[in-house]
């Protein structure tokens, strides 16, 4: 079998990795040579998530020990202090990827939604699903797998429909001196904001990484301009001036309910599907690594077991039940439902009702 990969990220190198192990023929695309930041979240919201994790990483021969650069204890929100009861870990993103699938095996080609490179028609409902190359180029795969995170290569709509209900970031990664390594040592969330109509928390961060290094960044309905200002304001006020930037950059978070996402289908005997963000397979607040490796798991496992084409769908209608929640929870920030909302903030960061409440009443945007 053949297969397509757009998407040389987290879920796409698993994938690709998880595929490999059958003897599949495959290739893997990406648009950019930088395979992603060093800093990487990994939050569980239950004991499964970590175990499905662990089978993974197991498959692959991999120990996550190899790549956590810091266990958080403890989460400082809004100024008060938190001991979550769940794991959350800060992972060298750039270096478990290039151990997956190094650079050299991934073709750099930029996809552009505003040229018709290929096209294939969804008889059902006559819309367009676009894809990645030229026809010349995908005709012979068996499976396309739109692995593309935000982007969302294989969405269907078009682009204004895409990206209608994401959350646009900023990220800096910057070095500060020794006494304020000290001052942050811990996972920072400040600044909460909801959008009543958005299905996504919006917040600033800092994540600490160790030797000095940190993750910051915010993620508003503001355009990137007024983002990449913002953050370098709340850096120099947090930080002084005993920081160096390293690099950053600005992106989005797909705040799109996976009931209304592209997930799988057959089409034209073409068997495509999506894994990881470029789904919606994140939570209102913005976390979505473990359910990218989770849901490669799971597409290549149904692969593995049936048909393609009854894989692919199996696969479908698996992933719309046992993430069924994630769109509760998108919908309940979406019409600021505050008794659910308090409700996340604990199972994620373990803040008291009473304490949730009043976060969320000053934190409409």
């Amino acid at each position: 079998m053949q297969v397509g990969i757009i998407g040389a990220g987290l879920a796409g190198s698993i994938l690709y990795k998880l595929l490999s192990e059958h003897g599949f023929y495959i290739d893997i695309y990406d648009h950019v040579l930088v395979r992603g930041c060093k800093s990487m979240g990994l939050i569980f919201s239950n004991k499964n998530e970590i175990l499905a994790v662990k089978k993974v990483f197991k498959i692959l021969n991999i120990d996550i020990q190899d790549y956590v650069l810091k266990e958080i204890g403890e989460v400082n929100i809004s100024g008060d202090a938190y001991f979550p009861n769940k794991k959350i870990y800060i992972i060298n993103k750039s270096k478990l990827i290039e151990d997956l699938v190094p650079r050299t095996i991934v073709t750099n080609r930029e996809f552009n939604p505003v040229i018709r490179r290929y096209t294939t028609k969804v008889i059902d409902t006559g819309i367009i699903v676009r894809e990645f190359c030229t026809e010349a180029e995908t005709k012979f795969y068996d499976l396309v797998v739109d692995a593309s995170g935000n982007t969302k290569v294989l969405q269907l709509g078009n682009v204004h429909t895409k990206y209608k209900n994401d959350i646009r970031t900023c990220q800096f990664l910057i070095a500060c001196d020794q006494n304020s390594s000290e001052k942050f040592d811990k996972f920072f969330i400040d600044e909460i904001k909801i959008h009543k109509g958005k299905p996504l928390i919006g917040y600033t961060w800092i994540a600490p990484i160790g030797d000095g290094l940190y993750h910051v960044g915010c993620a508003y309905y503001r355009n990137g301009h007024e983002l990449w200002e913002y953050l370098k304001r709340y850096v120099k006020r947090m930080f002084d001036s005993d920081y160096k930037r390293v690099c950053g950059c600005s992106s989005r978070i797909n705040g799109n309910l996976i009931s209304e996402s592209f997930v799988g289908g057959v089409y034209e005997r073409r068997c495509v599907a999506s894994v990881g963000e470029s789904m919606g397979l994140t939570t209102p607040l913005g976390h979505g690594n473990v359910y990218a490796i989770i849901s490669a798991y799971i597409l290549s496992k149904s692969i593995s077991k049936y048909e393609l084409d009854e894989a692919v769908l199996k696969y479908k209608d698996y992933m719309l039940k046992k993430f069924e929640k994630l769109d509760k929870d998108k919908k309940a920030v979406k019409s600021f439902n505050l008794l659910r909302i308090t409700r996340l903030f604990k199972e994620y960061y373990n803040i008291p009702t009473h304490e949730s409440m009043k976060i969320m009443l000053k934190s409409l945007y």
